[in-house]
């Protein structure tokens, strides 16, 4: 067992002595039952993680990434790969403890026996105590995609972390405290399902805080002169983030099954509207224009299978999410 600093406090509430053998955490007063939490004044933990692939690996993880999903079948032969190195990323690591009541009500449409109908409301209260995991980037993440971090085990590297290639910090200990309050007191508050909110009192605490150094590959090729990036998970050789050509052959399909859709959509709509003087026709006319416009933008730009955690920003490409990873955006 490994060796604790215990500390002897006195309860803000009644006085009463408080023991704790581990900082920052949270303990209970024996005499009046508050809740508390102690923090020292030491900051933070910072740790640092062991790069588990070599450059072999990850250029491997790469070439197999290239085939998957809708990208151009001719990555592997056409592209060039112009640089790849690993570099450790800083990310803060926050787990936070919410408790509170959040009271509110249902709406839905209920029918009595004459047939009427009404709105009817169900209420309900709920009480919260949750533990959370928040994660931020810490550095600037350079348009990298990666803005949190997914896995929090490996291997700690014993050498001076300050020997460590990295980028330099810009989101403070006070700023990640703060956001990750935020993210904890906002799922704490999605969790309840209550969509109508009229009462809520949620506190969310601190119960550790540390800065973990990750591995992470970064590799970046050029296709066609455009350049591209990748970047791996240094431990479990998982893609974080990308960019990739997509295949020529999926797009025209894509721009000819749009064509023909949005002109016999809008065709159809034309005859029904001329035909019946319906409005139902006016909305076909409007839905086949808006699909044929939809289909010129995919037509007139270049377009990229896009992988990973990356703002919403006007762009010059329409982008297509991949299909092997379910929290991508689009950018357009």
């Amino acid at each position: 067992m490994k060796n604790q600093l215990a500390v002897s406090l006195n309860c803000p509430s009644c006085g009463g002595d408080i023991f704790s053998s581990e900082s920052g955490v949270i303990v209970n007063c024996r005499y009046c039952g508050s809740t508390l939490c102690i923090e020292n004044d030491g900051g933070f933990n910072t740790a640092a993680f062991k790069n588990k692939l070599d450059k072999d690996s990850a250029l491997e993880i790469v070439q197999n990434w290239w085939k998957k999903g809708l990208k151009a079948r001719d990555l592997k032969s056409v592209a060039t790969i112009t640089e790849s190195y690993p570099i450790h990323l800083p990310f803060w690591h926050i787990e936070t403890r919410t408790a509170g009541w959040i009271c509110g009500y249902e709406e839905f449409q209920a029918t009595d026996s004459e047939g009427n109908n009404h709105i009817e409301k169900i209420y309900r209260e709920e009480m919260i105590f949750d533990g959370t995991h928040f994660s931020e980037m810490a550095c600037d993440p350079s348009d990298l995609g990666i803005q949190s971090l997914q896995n929090f085990n490996g291997e700690l590297y014993f050498e001076d972390i300050g020997q460590i290639p990295s980028l330099d910090l810009i989101v403070d200990e006070y700023e990640a405290i703060e956001h990750a309050k935020t993210d904890a007191i906002s799922r704490s508050r999605a969790s309840t399902n209550i969509s109508k909110i009229t009462f809520e009192k949620l506190h969310s605490l601190i119960h550790k805080k540390s800065m973990i150094y990750y591995p992470i590959w970064i590799v970046r090729y050029t296709y066609q002169n455009y350049a591209y990036f990748v970047t791996i998970d240094g431990i479990t050789g998982q893609v974080l983030s990308g960019r990739a050509p997509r295949d020529p052959l999926y797009q025209s399909l894509a721009v000819t099954l749009g064509t023909s859709a949005g002109g016999l959509t809008s065709a159809g709509g034309i005859i029904s509207s001329i035909s019946y003087q319906s409005e139902v026709g006016i909305a076909g006319v409007i839905l086949g224009l808006i699909i044929l416009g939809i289909t010129y933008l995919f037509f007139q730009h270049r377009s990229e299978v896009i992988k990973g955690d990356f703002k919403e920003r006007l762009s010059l490409s329409v982008s297509e999410i991949d299909p092997d990873d379910a929290s991508e955006e689009v950018i357009v």
